[in-house]
């Protein structure tokens, strides 16, 4: 097998790994905790989610041939997803500082 060859073998293989690894973390965590409930749960599934969707772009570019520059739907797809990981951060950054200052998270960061 050449080098490109092992190259798309070994992107396809941690696209399919890191997809499942983010959503077993996202079942896994819905199973254990109501995550809805809560601010950190909310931003850090939308986060996984956002993460995970930023994958089937390439997926479906390495497996079904459909890429950003065929397809003018995809290529928004992909622009929106990559659009909204800043607004997920500060929504995130937003969160963590309103519940610092309301002193209900630990100021070194520890869980306990």
């Amino acid at each position: 097998m050449s080098q490109a060859g092992w190259l798309v073998l070994c992107l396809k293989v941690a696209l399919i790994a890191g997809f499942i690894s983010l959503a077993g973390w996202v079942v896994l965590y819905s199973i254990l905790a109501d995550w809805w409930l809560s601010p950190i749960g909310r931003t850090l599934v939308v986060k996984t989610t956002l993460i995970a969707l930023l994958f089937v772009p390439t997926t479906l570019a390495l497996f079904f041939h459909l890429s950003r520059l065929d397809s003018w739907v995809a290529g928004w797809v992909q622009v929106a997803l990559i659009g909204l990981v800043t607004p997920v951060m500060w929504w995130r950054c937003f969160v963590w500082i309103r519940l610092h200052r309301a002193g209900r998270m630990p100021r070194d960061g520890g869980g306990g």
